[in-house]
C-alpha cells in the first residue's frame, strides 16, 4: 500500500510539472525537443594527457547529469552535474597501471541525463611502450699498472629519457676530472681519472666506484692498482761477491764484479765511496778496527786502507783465494777455493811472506771467521758429509790447526758459520749453536738450535748481544746451490726464541715476457749496525725471468 501511494506521488508530480513546462515560455524550458549533446563523439587518449570532452544540450536547458558507464581503464572528471547555458568540460585521463604496454584498448564512455536523453564517446588508447632509461659505462674495469698513472672511460646514456649522474669517490688516491653531471638520450660523457700514488705501498689495491642517477638506477665501475714504492736503496750495475760490516765506524764494506770495485756505503746517509780493484774479487774480510781490508782473488791478495780508499800492497799467493780473513797480528788467511787436501796461506803483510798452516790439512773451500779475540780462527768446510767445524791458531802468525768439533753426524754445520760479539757463541749455516771456548773440552759443543723449516739452511745470519737479537735469512731450499730466501726471521739472542718474520721488498723489473712485474728479493748479507737498532740486508732481485739484475741495501729497523 505505501508503495502504490509512494507511485502515486511521484505520478501526480510528474504531471504537475509537465503542465507547467507546457505553460511556460522560458528559454531554460526542456521540451520534448530538447537532446543531449557530446563533443567529440571518439577520440583518442594519450597516456599522462588530459583529452577534454564537452557536455551540453539543445536547446540550452537545465539538466542533471551522470556518467552511466565508462571503461575501468580511464577517469572521468567530474563524473556528474548540472548541465546549463554554458558548456561543461569532462577530463578523461588513461589509467595504465593494468594495461599491457604495447596494447590497444577501446571503450565506451556514456552519459545519461535526467531529461535530455543520453550519448557515449567512443574512445581508443594505444599504451605505448615507456622510454627505457639505460645507464651505462664504456669500461667494465680499470686497470692501473704499475707504471700507469691515467686512465679515463665513459658515462653513457644509451635509452630514451634523460638523466643527471653523480658518482661517489671516496678513494683519496684516485682524482675524476667530472664527478656528476646531466645527460641526454643518446649522449655520452669523458671521464679523465688520475692516479695519485703518494700514499700507496707495494700492493694491489682494488677499489669500487659507485655511480647513480635520478632514474634510480646504479653501476659499479672496479678499479685495480699495481703499485710499487721503492722501499731500497739501489746500487749501480755489479754483482755483489762478498761483503762485511764495520760496527766502529757503521759502514758496510762489499765487494762487486762487472765492474770489479770494492764499495764503502754509508747505510743512513747513502755516502759511497768506490776503488777499483785490478781483478775479480773473490772475498772480503775487514780488519777489527775497520780500517783496513783484504780483498781475496786468483793468486792475488788486495790490501786496502779504508779510510783513504787506496790500495796498499797487491800480494801474491799460491791459490785461487776462496776466503780471507784479515787478522790484528797483520796477516791474512787465505782459504784455497780448489783440490781437496789443502793448507791455509798465511801471508805476512809486513813482508809478503807467505806460509802454509801447520797440522791437519784443511778441504779446499773452507770458510774461515775471526774469533773476536783475534788468536783463533774458525772454519766450516763445503763439501764434505758429514760437515764439520775445525779451529785454528794463529797467535803465533802461521796458523796451526787445532781440532774439529766434537761431533761425526750428530749436528749438521753445512758449510758456514757466524760468532757472536762476545765471541761465546757460533751459530752454524744449519741453525745448530754452539760453544765458542778456549778450553777443547768445552769448545764446540752443542748449545741449541734456531727453529727453522726442516731441511732448509741460512745465507745469512748476524749478533747483537746488547739487543738481545738474532736475525737471519735461510736459503729457498735444501741443495748447496739454493738461492737466499726473501725474509728475514727473528730470533732472541738469550734463549733462540722464534718471534716471526719480516718480508724483503720486492724488485719492479720486465720479464722475458716484456711484462712489468714484481720480483722477489733474495737476501745475500745481513748485519746489525752498531746499536742493534737496524739490520741492514744486500738484495739481489731474482733471475728467474728477469731480465735485469739489480742490487740493493734494505734497512729493517729493530725498535
Amino acid at each position: 500500500m505505501k508503495k502504490f501511494m509512494r507511485l502515486n506521488f511521484w505520478v501526480i508530480l510528474l504531471i504537475g510539472l509537465s503542465f507547467l513546462l507546457v505553460n511556460c515560455n522560458t528559454s531554460d524550458d526542456i521540451s520534448s525537443e530538447t537532446e543531449l549533446v557530446v563533443s567529440p563523439k571518439s577520440t583518442i587518449l594519450t597516456k599522462d594527457e588530459i583529452t577534454k570532452i564537452f557536455l551540453s544540450t539543445n536547446p540550452a536547458s537545465s539538466v542533471e547529469w551522470q556518467v552511466g558507464s565508462k571503461p575501468d581503464w580511464i577517469s572521468v572528471t567530474p563524473s556528474s552535474g548540472v548541465l546549463g547555458n554554458q558548456l561543461t568540460q569532462i577530463d578523461v585521463l588513461p589509467i595504465s597501471d593494468n594495461l599491457i604496454a604495447g596494447s590497444t584498448v577501446t571503450g565506451t564512455i556514456e552519459f545519461i541525463t535526467s531529461g535530455a536523453g543520453k550519448v557515449t564517446v567512443e574512445v581508443e588508447y594505444f599504451f605505448e611502450i615507456p622510454p627505457v632509461s639505460q645507464f651505462g659505462l664504456s669500461a667494465e674495469e680499470l686497470i692501473f699498472d704499475y707504471n700507469q698513472d691515467s686512465g679515463s672511460f665513459q658515462v653513457i646514456n644509451d635509452g630514451e629519457v634523460d638523466f643527471t649522474w653523480n658518482l661517489d669517490n671516496t678513494v683519496g688516491s684516485l682524482n675524476f676530472s667530472i664527478v656528476n653531471g646531466m645527460l641526454k638520450a643518446g649522449e655520452a660523457m669523458d671521464i679523465n681519472v688520475l692516479l695519485d700514488r703518494s700514499t700507496l705501498e707495494t700492493d694491489l689495491y682494488e677499489f669500487n666506484i659507485a655511480f647513480s642517477n635520478d632514474q634510480d638506477q646504479t653501476l659499479v665501475l672496479p678499479i685495480s692498482v699495481k703499485n710499487f714504492k721503492e722501499e731500497k736503496y739501489l746500487f749501480s750495475p755489479g754483482l755483489v761477491i762478498d761483503a762485511e760490516y764495520d760496527r766502529e765506524g757503521d759502514k758496510l764494506l762489499f765487494v762487486t764484479s762487472n765492474p770489479n770495485q770494492l764499495r764503502k756505503l754509508d747505510p743512513v746517509n747513502k755516502n759511497e765511496e768506490v776503488l777499483n780493484l785490478n781483478m775479480p774479487p773473490n772475498c772480503i774480510s775487514i780488519s777489527q778496527d775497520g780500517k783496513f781490508a783484504a780483498v781475496g782473488h786468483d793468486a792475488r791478495v788486495s790490501y786496502i786502507d779504508l779510510e783513504t780508499m787506496q790500495l796498499l800492497e797487491f800480494y801474491s799467493v799460491t791459490a785461487d783465494v776462496f776466503d780471507v780473513v784479515l787478522a790484528p797480528n797483520n796477516f791474512v788467511y787465505a782459504f784455497p777455493r780448489t783440490d781437496q787436501h789443502e793448507r791455509i796461506r798465511c801471508l805476512d803483510l809486513s813482508n809478503g811472506v807467505e806460509t802454509l798452516h801447520t797440522g791437519n790439512t784443511i778441504y779446499a773451500g773452507t770458510r774461515g771467521k775471526l774469533h773476536p779475540s783475534g788468536n783463533f780462527i774458525y772454519g766450516a768446510n763445503n763439501g764434505l758429509s758429514p760437515s764439520d767445524v775445525e779451529k785454528y791458531d794463529i797467535s803465533a802468525g802461521t796458523a796451526q790447526f787445532l781440532y774439529d768439533s766434537p761431533y761425526h753426524g750428530d749436528f749438521d754445520f753445512d758449510g758456514n758459520l757466524w760468532l757472536s760479539e762476545d765471541g761465546e757463541k757460533l751459530i752454524a749455516r744449519s741453525g745448530n749453536i754452539f760453544n765458542s771456548t778456549i778450553g777443547q773440552q768445552s769448545d764446540l759443543t752443542y748449545n741449541g738450535k734456531l727453529i727453522i723449516d726442516n731441511q732448509v739452511r741460512f745465507a745469512t745470519i748476524d749478533f747483537h748481544k746488547n739487543a738481545n737479537l738474532i736475525y737471519g735469512i735461510s736459503d729457498n731450499g735444501y741443495s748447496w746451490e739454493n738461492k737466499p730466501g726473501s725474509v728475514v726471521r727473528r730470533y732472541t739472542a738469550d734463549f733462540y726464541n722464534f718471534n716471526g718474520e719480516i718480508p724483503l721488498p720486492k724488485f719492479l723489473s720486465t720479464d722475458v715476457f716484456g711484462d712489468t712485474r714484481l720480483f722477489d728479493a733474495e737476501g745475500h748479507f745481513g748485519f746489525f749496525n752498531n746499536t742493534g737498532s737496524s739490520f741492514y740486508v744486500l738484495v739481489k732481485s731474482n733471475s728467474e725471468e728477469n731480465t735485469i739484475t739489480q742490487w740493493g741495501l734494505v734497512t729493517i729497523e729493530t725498535e
